[in-house]
């Protein structure tokens, strides 16, 4: 609803203006009068108004020294003027200050009312856009405030291999988080090696303490420098460092930073820890950076507290880009036994097939050779086993698997890798075990995740499915509802916190995901048929 105030020196024309409209049909709730500008400012000041309606001719201040206060101190209030003179001078004025229409006296009530009408429409218009333009405000706020995880996310999703490091794939998402890859860019993998924490702490505490860590590492080491720091899915804390200007002398300022951060870890987080800096490469030799660093932390055994950039290797030499390892596709090696335990064939096709296009012909190594033969091996024995199944209850799959039959050159493994799937697929549907897998990887999954927002579109993308099918697929496999299964694993996450520790129930229901410790006790009652406290009370360990 609407108010208005009608502003003239003429008690009987503010009577006439009031009662000779009909301001309800128009959504006005309060007709408001005033005989003076004073009375109108104080009006003004008071409460908002959305229509004023004004004559100009009125002793002492006039109708246009009011819209100029408008203008200036109500500036969303629309204004219709009146005056006695048709005098183009007045109109002029009047526009000039802003006044929305401009009408003469003796009012015709209808044309009052038509005019009254389209400035209430623009008043409603106005306000649906600022609604919106402070809708996109806050929006716009919450998109900055998340921007830093959204960043980290999308590197983890590289080095996970959940994305490709192709820029042309990579640019819609990349335009989105404000990130500005170029071809000819260049980045440095750092890999924080932690190595002992001087404090006895709770693994809970440990994970606090990590994420510190990595708030420093944004402060000190990526001082001067562009990057992001984040921590991938297999607990590796990382930095990405963004190089656009001489290669050699970010690695330096980078190599400064580094020790200046493990001073400050030991001073500040009493933990020692390691610095492994990657030599520079291009976005799509990523996954290489990321074998280095992770392999040179592991071959580590004796030297500790110290940044060991790419050219501290134990023979002194510097370490060319050329000498990366090539990466196997070790982290895709999941990816792959999920599409071939639930009978997705045809994208296990195009995704193999796109690892073995994007590999360098000049890079391929009988080392890289061996890893996907074992790798692929991997596979087919533990998608088997979780079935119950052997290898051996194939003929196909069995002389596949014998040593002698390995491919020998890197032009036939691709092939020996889809003719051993799609016998081992063969297998799993004569035995009508392909699809159970994909539950018991999404119940792991959501154990993983049970702090956070879990969709379904989520859980249909982690393991390559329509997420419509999925629900069917739970449905048809469990007879609970995806949404059904993750408040069973959350209730029991929250059991086994219950009897087993002595966290206060707000932080275990924080720990599976419920902010409101009124909506977790209200669900754990519903389901169990005790309170949080009574459950504890009965099974503390």
């Amino acid at each position: 609803m609407f108010r208005a105030l009608i502003v003239d020196d003429q008690y009987f024309a503010l009577l006439g203006l009031q009662q000779g409209v009909n301001w309800s049909a128009l959504g006005v709730s309060d007709v408001c009068l005033a005989e003076n500008v004073d009375q109108a400012i104080d009006e003004l000041t008071r409460q908002p108004v959305d229509l004023l309606i004004c004559d100009i001719e009125m002793p002492g201040r006039d109708g246009l020294e009011l819209l100029a206060w408008v203008k200036q101190s109500s500036p969303r209030t629309l204004t219709i003027m009146l005056t006695c003179h048709a005098d183009f001078e007045y109109a002029q004025r009047a526009i000039s200050l802003g006044a929305f229409h401009y009408l003469l006296k003796p009012v015709d009530y209808e044309e009052l009312m038509k005019v009254s009408r389209e400035a209430l429409a623009e008043i409603s218009r106005q306000k649906e856009q600022q609604e919106f333009e402070s809708l996109i405000r806050e929006y716009r706020r919450k998109w900055e405030h998340q921007l830093p995880l959204l960043v980290e996310r999308f590197w983890q999703d590289i080095l996970s291999q959940r994305a490709a490091p192709v820029l042309e794939s990579l640019t819609i998402p990349a335009h989105t988080y404000n990130l500005d890859l170029r071809p000819d860019d260049r980045y440095f993998l750092v890999l924080l090696g932690l190595e002992q924490w001087k404090e006895n702490l709770s693994a809970r505490d440990e994970t606090i303490m990590e994420y510190a860590l990595r708030n420093l590492a944004e402060e000190l080491l990526l001082h001067g420098l562009e990057g992001t720091v984040l921590q991938d899915q297999a607990g590796h804390n990382l930095a990405v460092i963004y190089v656009r200007d001489d290669l050699n002398a970010v690695r330096r300022k980078l190599e400064q930073n580094g020790q200046n951060f493990l001073n400050t870890c030991e001073q500040l987080l009493h933990c020692s820890l390691s610095i492994y800096i990657s030599p520079g490469v291009v976005l799509s030799e990523i996954m290489s950076a990321y074998t280095y660093v992770t392999e040179r932390e592991q071959r580590n055994l004796t030297h500790s507290r110290q940044v060991f950039s790419p050219e501290d290797q134990e023979h002194g030499r510097n370490t060319p880009l050329e000498a990366l390892p090539q990466a196997a596709p070790m982290h895709i090696f999941g990816e792959w036994a999920t599409l071939l335990e639930s009978g997705e064939l045809e994208e296990l096709g195009r995704r193999v097939n796109l690892w073995f296009a994007g590999i360098q012909a000049e890079r391929w190594t009988s080392e890289l050779h061996r890893q996907l033969i074992h790798g692929i091996l991997f596979i087919l024995h533990t998608v088997l086993a979780k079935k119950g199944l052997s290898a051996h209850a194939s003929a196909e799959l069995k002389a596949l698997m014998e040593k002698e039959n390995y491919p020998r050159h890197s032009a036939t493994l691709q092939s020996w890798a889809m003719d051993c799937m799609r016998a081992a697929l063969r297998l799993l549907q004569s035995s009508n075990n392909v699809s159970s897998a994909t539950v018991s990887k999404i119940r792991q999954y959501i154990r993983s995740r049970l702090s956070e927002e879990i969709t379904r579109d989520e859980l249909a993308a982690y393991v390559y499915l329509n997420p419509a099918y999925l629900s069917r697929l739970f449905k048809k496999e469990t007879g609970l509802s995806i949404s059904d299964v993750i408040i069973q694993e959350r209730l029991q996450k929250a059991k086994q916190l219950l009897e087993g520790t002595e966290l206060k129930i707000t932080d275990i229901a924080e720990q599976v995901g419920y902010t409101s410790l009124g909506s977790f006790s209200n669900l754990f009652k519903r389901i169990t048929g005790t309170t949080p406290q009574q459950y504890r009370a009965r099974n503390k360990k």
